[in-house]
């Protein structure tokens, strides 16, 4: 039987299948462009491995499968995960640009995201790290063994993919796997204790660390503790860190929010702990010891809010609410209102801030 810490983590894996979900749902409605060529393989290694992951079965695996995706998304959800992808995307290509493609990427958590591959193929100097639970990874590292494009778009030799048809074979095969410019690491961030253990980090270059509603799962003396192992690891003059997570803000939708996800035994910490940007900024900055910060809400970024433009041009704005139509304004403002865009960086990094962040409109702006 599972530990209560077992099922949680369990628990915590499987919102990469939330988040897989609400991305074939956006990329189905168009609102991707380009299309994401690469989310079906993800899909397709779920349907066949998760099965052999902790905690499933057979049966419960098809089942589980079966609602994530064939259930339709509701066009509040569509908007908001198009607006966190879209953005999160521009801001990481503006920084690989500022760099001229020679800096490296660590995405936390990174589960089934896509980005790499469209990322790896346009920047060749480009490093990209990506760290989650051994499962999530195995499971990952099938999608790409398993596609001859996504094996030569990663300069893997065709390898032989190994058998795996038992819950043994399953967690006998290596999670990890290297080459010149991608590194995909098998490890529990809250066991990272030495930079040695990342094969392929370069401390010394220019770094952005993503948290993607990844670091809210943790304490937050473990949301501390994370930020601080990448601060002390990485001796670069520009380290930067981009965080997108949700946020109570100590209200009656934030107070729902919070319900629904302890009713799926889903404790975020921090939700209630840093409920506001004010307090984040006060917890980046004082105990991460974060600098040059800026945040936002997604409300903000979607042009909601009259405090500033929009992050989004207008054309595209009148692209994607011509897809779904969505009447309740009020309600998307109030959604979009409690999820948080953070950018800060390490403070050695000052005497080489990421200019570029500043190309678009924040709400809090720090030196």
């Amino acid at each position: 039987m599972n530990s209560p810490e077992e099922r949680h983590d369990k628990l915590i894996r499987a919102t990469d299948l939330d988040a897989l979900s609400c991305r074939h749902s956006i990329n189905e409605k168009n609102y991707l462009q380009p299309s994401d060529d690469y989310i079906n393989d993800l899909i397709k290694s779920y349907q066949t491995y998760l099965q052999y992951c902790q905690g499933y079965s057979s049966l419960s695996s098809s089942r589980t499968l079966k609602n994530q995706f064939s259930s339709r998304k509701l066009p509040l959800i569509n908007r908001g995960t198009y607006l966190r992808t879209k953005i999160i995307t521009d801001i990481i290509l503006e920084f690989v640009k500022y760099c001229n493609g020679d800096c490296q990427i660590v995405s936390l958590g990174s589960g089934s995201d896509t980005r790499v591959f469209e990322l790896l193929g346009s920047f060749p100097l480009l490093k990209y790290h990506e760290v989650d639970f051994p499962e999530s990874t195995r499971i990952k590292k099938l999608a790409i063994l398993n596609n001859s494009k996504l094996s030569k778009l990663l300069g893997i030799e065709q390898l032989e993919v190994p058998k795996i048809d038992s819950k043994e074979s399953f967690s006998s095969f290596d999670p990890n796997l290297h080459t010149s410019s991608y590194h995909l690491h098998g490890l529990d961030l809250r066991e990272l204790t030495s930079k040695n253990q990342l094969q392929g980090l370069n401390s010394n270059s220019p770094t952005l660390v993503i948290s993607e509603c990844v670091l809210c799962y943790l304490s937050p003396k473990e949301y501390h503790s994370a930020i601080k192992f990448w601060t002390e690891s990485l001796n670069s003059n520009l380290t930067s860190f981009l965080i997108f997570e949700p946020m109570s803000l100590k209200d009656s939708f934030g107070s729902t929010m919070n319900q629904n996800l302890m009713g799926r035994g889903i404790n975020l910490q921090t939700f209630d702990e840093y409920p506001d940007l004010e307090s984040r900024t006060k917890f980046l900055k004082e105990s991460c010891k974060l600098s040059n910060i800026r945040m936002t809400d997604l409300s903000n970024v979607a042009g909601y809010s009259k405090k500033s433009e929009p992050w989004i041009g207008a054309e595209e704005l009148k692209r994607i609410n011509s897809l779904e139509l969505i009447d309740e304004i009020e309600e998307i403002k109030l959604l979009l209102e409690h999820y948080c865009l953070c950018y800060g960086e390490a403070q050695g990094s000052s005497k080489n801030t990421f200019k570029n962040k500043d190309k678009w409109s924040w709400f809090v702006s720090t030196e």
